[in-house]
């Protein structure tokens, strides 16, 4: 997931005006839960505090929810900005786009929407904080100094904490209490499809893993895989996927604080994961990704892959997917 510091995009342009009726998605396929499956794994929910001496305490403060990807993926942007009919695209140096909605009636909208279809990931967290402040914004209690300093006691829990300029000049702030969920109900998460679709579409992965062997008559092995990687604090959740997929394992990798969630055999990829990504397709790039596995599928499913022919065809696929796309 990319980040982009907000003073950045003073720098930016602007390659997109914002929309000027909220959630008129009309013109969008988007479907919500895709869009808030996508936001658990690329979106950003920030508070920008900084000094402004022209105001009576000092200080503005402004809630961002940001999205930043590749280039490439610029018109998933223009999709998503489409959809909730707020908010801005700006192109960022040279292989980057950052969605970003900084209006409160934008703000608004964002928080309607994740209340609607809320979240599944720890991010959920970071947006209920982000909303007690977008509410104590509504009711002008950032224009005060106790709601200023409740609204930084807030932001001190969210993501990574107060920045060292906060810190210094608000020494004496406690952090807030950080929502949290049991993992028992995430363990028992209600995954709508198109959840796990956009979810897919930020944190997904299908590869082809090609290994020597002298087992084989052509001396290579192929395996297709099917994976989703998060931080082990969302392990609960990962968890919960082997529930909705009906198959698949969970796998920790402790050091790196990492968790995996892999499908690779043959049938399951053929008969649960292959179908979903077909009746819900996956927006931007990585629908080329899903493209060239599936034709690294019907190329297995012929046996064809046991032959060096067949074999080459699928190096060339592997070869084309993921960060070999040019």
């Amino acid at each position: 997931m990319f980040f982009i510091h907000l003073n950045i995009l003073k720098n930016s342009k602007r390659s997109y005006s914002s929309l000027t009726n909220p959630l008129d998605n009309s013109l969008s396929n988007l479907n919500p839960w895709y869009f808030t499956g996508f936001s658990d794994g690329e979106s950003n929910f920030t508070v920008r505090i900084s000094q402004k001496n022209s105001t009576n305490i000092g200080w503005v403060v402004q809630p961002v929810f940001q999205i930043c990807l590749h280039k490439k993926d610029f018109n998933l942007l223009e999709e998503i900005r489409t959809f909730l009919g707020v908010g801005e695209i700006y192109n960022h140096q040279k292989e980057s786009c950052n969605y970003v909605v900084q209006s409160l009636k934008g703000i608004k909208v964002i928080v309607d929407h994740f209340k609607k279809y809320p979240l599944l990931t720890k991010k959920r967290e970071d947006f209920e904080l982000f909303a007690q402040i977008v509410t104590l914004i509504e009711k002008k209690e950032h224009l005060t100094l106790s709601g200023l300093h409740e609204i930084i006691s807030l932001k001190a829990s969210m993501n990574l904490g107060l920045p060292s300029y906060l810190k210094i000049a608000f020494p004496d702030i406690t952090p807030a209490m950080r929502p949290k969920r049991s993992d028992e109900e995430l363990l028992n998460s209600n995954i709508d499809p198109n959840w796990m679709v956009g979810f897919t579409a930020g944190e997904g992965c299908f590869s082809i893993r090609i290994t020597e062997i002298k087992a084989v008559k052509v001396g290579y092995q192929v395996q297709l895989r099917f994976n989703i990687t998060q931080h082990s604090k969302d392990k609960a959740l990962i968890d919960s996927f082997v529930k909705f997929w009906g198959c698949g394992k969970v796998y920790s990798r402790s050091k790196e604080n990492k968790v995996d969630f892999q499908i690779i055999k043959f049938n399951d990829l053929c008969d649960k994961v292959v179908p979903l990504f077909q009746r819900i397709p996956i927006q931007g790039e990585k629908s080329k990704d899903f493209s060239d596995f599936c034709k690294a599928i019907e190329i297995m499913k012929t046996k064809e892959h046991l032959t060096n022919k067949g074999l080459d065809k699928i190096r060339k696929l592997k070869m084309g997917m993921n960060k070999g796309r040019k």
